[in-house]
């Protein structure tokens, strides 16, 4: 028995199969989501504390380890997390350049939103 006895002529013409990278994706957006539940839980407690409180004390909070830790945990997964789902929709749904084109694009955005928050967050907790 052949590989392509099974496959629709069309699929033995294309010469279209898995890509065999699905799965560490798959994995690996699960991951985060789950990572992003505590996370989120934590951020959201975080932010609701220093809502009573004015800026000078907020920036000593989040001058503080344990705050800090958890807004640059919150927004690195949830960076990568919006990644790989932007990823996983652009090769689903995007053809020849456009796609190379918007995953580039997709990746240095997430990059740059990491960078971004990361700096913000060290800006306001620890100058």
């Amino acid at each position: 028995m052949s590989r392509n006895q099974y496959r629709t002529p069309l699929g033995q013409v294309r010469g279209l199969g898995s890509a065999r990278n699905g799965t560490g994706e798959a994995y690996h957006q699960r991951l985060t989501a789950l990572l992003l539940v505590p996370l989120t839980v934590g951020f959201v407690c975080v932010l609701l504390a220093l809502l009573s409180k004015d800026y000078n004390a907020a920036r000593a909070e989040l001058g503080r380890p344990f705050p800090a830790i958890v807004f640059l945990l919150f927004v690195l997964a949830g960076a990568y997390h919006m990644e790989i789902g932007m990823r996983s929709v652009i090769r689903d749904y995007l053809h020849g350049h456009q796609r190379e084109w918007a995953l580039i694009v997709n990746t240095l955005f997430a990059f740059a939103l990491g960078v971004a928050c990361v700096y913000a967050i060290a800006r306001i907790g620890f100058v």
